[in-house]
C-alpha cells in the first residue's frame, strides 16, 4: 500500500535552510583552503630560511651570507600576505564547528611570527648555535601546521574533509622533510655528527614514512597518480645515498664539511617536489569547492523559482511505493493545493538532503580517523616524556617499540597508556 508525508511550510522552510547552510559550509571550506594555501606557502618559505640559516650559523657565517637576506625577504612577503588574508576574517561570526581551537592556534603562530625578527638578528651576528636555530624555527612551523590541522577538523562536507586530511599530513611530512635538510646541513657543516643525530635523523626517517601512508590512504586518484609520478627512484636512491653517509659519519664522530652543501641540494630536490604536490593539491581543493559553491547556488536557486510558484498554497503529498518493490521509485500525485511539478521538486529536495547527510556522516567517520589517532598517539608521547623524563623522539620510539612487542597497533598502545595515566606516579625531579 502506498503511504502518504504531507509536506507543510515549516517543512520547506527547513529544506531551504539547509540548502542554505550547505552553501554557507563550502563557502567556509573555500575560505579556509585559501587560508591553508596561504600558510603552506610561508611554511615553505620559512622551512628554506631554517636550511639556510642553519648552513650559514654551522659554519660561522662562511656559507649561505649572500643567499640569506633573499630568502628572509621571501618569507616576510609570504608572512605579509598570510597576515592580510587573516585580517579578512570576521571574528565576531566566525562560529563554525572547532573555531575556538582555531582562532586560539592562529594566535599562538601570530605571537611566534612576530618574535622571529628577533631571532633572525641573532642569526646573523652568529649569536644563535644551531640546534637553538633549528628548534625555533620548528616550533614555529608547527604552530603554523597546527592551524592547518584545525582547519581540517572543522570541515565537515563530505569527501573535502578527506582531501584536507591528505593535504595536512603531505605539509606535515614535507616539514619533516625540510627538519632532516636543516639537521644534516648544521651537522655536516660544523663537522660532527653523534648519536644523538643519528636519533633524531631516524625520528624523522620514519615519521616522513607515516605521514606519507596517510596521503596515500586518503588522497584522491589523481594526487596518488601525481604521487607515483613526481617521486622518481632516482631521486629517492640519492637521498639513501646520502643518510647512509650521514649514519656512517656520526658512528665515526666527524663528518666531511663539504657535503654540507650536497645534503642541502638533494633534499632540496625532494622538498621541492613534495611543493609541487602540495600545490596541485590545494589548487584541486579550491576549484572543486568554488564548483561546488556555483552548484549549490543554481540548486538554491531553482528551488526558491519551485517554491515562489506555489506561493500561497499550504501542502503537498509524496507517495512512495514500499522498498524492494519492482517499481519503487518516487511519485507526487496532485491533491489540489500545488502543482505536480512543485511536489516532485520539493521531494528531490527532500531526497537529496537526506543522501547528502548520510554520505556526509560515512566521509567524515572515516576522515577523522587520522586526527583522532594523532591526538592520542601525541597525548600518550606527553604523558611517556613527563613520567620517563625522555625527548619527543625517544618517547615515539618507546611507543612504537611496545607496539612492536605486542603485535599491536600504535594508537591501541596509546590508548591504552592514557587510561593508565592516573595510576603512573608523579615523576621523580632531575638531580
Amino acid at each position: 500500500m502506498a503511504s502518504s508525508i504531507h509536506c507543510s511550510d515549516d517543512v520547506t522552510d527547513y529544506l531551504m535552510a539547509a540548502l542554505r547552510c550547505d552553501l554557507l559550509s563550502l563557502q567556509q571550506l573555500l575560505t579556509m583552503g585559501q587560508l591553508i594555501a596561504h600558510i603552506s606557502e610561508l611554511v615553505h618559505r620559512l622551512q628554506y630560511e631554517r636550511g639556510t640559516s642553519n648552513l650559514y650559523v654551522g659554519s660561522q657565517g662562511v656559507r649561505c651570507k649572500n643567499r640569506l637576506p633573499a630568502l628572509v625577504k621571501a618569507s616576510q612577503q609570504a608572512e605579509e600576505d598570510t597576515r592580510r588574508l587573516l585580517g579578512q576574517l570576521d571574528l565576531r561570526s566566525h562560529c563554525i564547528s572547532g573555531a575556538s581551537r582555531l582562532l586560539s592556534r592562529i594566535a599562538l603562530a601570530l605571537h611566534g611570527l612576530d618574535e622571529l625578527q628577533q631571532v633572525r638578528s641573532d642569526i646573523l651576528s652568529l649569536k644563535s648555535a644551531p640546534a637553538s636555530v633549528f628548534e625555533g624555527f620548528s616550533s614555529l612551523i608547527q604552530s603554523l601546521l597546527a592551524i592547518v590541522f584545525e582547519a581540517a577538523d572543522t570541515v565537515t562536507h563530505e569527501d573535502l574533509s578527506n582531501r584536507i586530511i591528505a593535504l595536512f599530513h603531505l605539509m606535515q611530512g614535507k616539514e619533516l622533510c625540510g627538519q632532516e635538510r636543516a639537521l644534516g646541513a648544521a651537522g655536516l657543516a660544523m663537522g660532527q655528527l653523534d648519536e644523538d643525530f643519528t636519533q633524531q635523523l631516524q625520528f624523522l626517517i620514519d615519521n616522513q614514512e607515516r605521514c606519507f601512508s596517510i596521503v596515500d590512504e586518503f588522497s584522491d586518484a589523481q594526487a596518488r597518480a601525481h604521487w607515483t609520478e613526481r617521486m622518481t627512484k632516482d631521486q629517492t636512491a640519492e637521498l639513501e645515498r646520502m643518510r647512509r653517509i650521514a649514519f656512517t659519519a656520526a658512528i665515526n664522530g666527524e663528518a666531511d664539511r663539504d657535503l654540507s652543501d650536497t645534503w642541502f641540494a638533494v633534499t632540496s630536490e625532494r622538498i621541492s617536489v613534495l611543493r609541487s604536490l602540495e600545490q596541485g593539491m590545494e589548487a584541486r581543493l579550491q576549484v572543486e569547492c568554488e564548483t561546488r559553491i556555483a552548484e549549490a547556488k543554481e540548486r538554491l536557486d531553482d528551488h526558491e523559482v519551485d517554491l515562489a510558484r506555489a506561493a500561497g498554497h499550504r501542502s503537498v503529498a509524496f507517495f512512495f511505493l514500499p522498498e524492494g518493490s519492482k517499481h519503487h521509485k518516487a511519485k507526487t500525485m496532485d491533491i489540489g493545493c500545488v502543482g505536480q511539478h512543485i511536489g516532485r521538486s520539493l521531494f528531490e529536495l527532500l531526497q537529496d538532503q537526506s543522501l547528502r547527510l548520510q554520505q556526509m556522516a560515512e566521509e567524515l567517520q572515516e576522515a577523522k580517523i587520522a586526527l583522532n589517532e594523532r591526538k592520542l598517539i601525541d597525548k600518550a608521547k606527553g604523558v611517556i616524556m613527563s613520567y620517563r623524563g625522555l625527548s619527543e623522539p625517544e618517547a615515539h620510539r618507546f611507543l612504537r617499540q611496545v607496539a612492536m612487542s605486542q603485535n599491536r597497533r600504535l594508537v591501541d598502545v596509546a590508548r591504552e597508556t592514557l587510561s593508565m595515566a592516573e595510576v603512573f606516579p608523579a615523576p621523580k625531579p632531575k638531580s
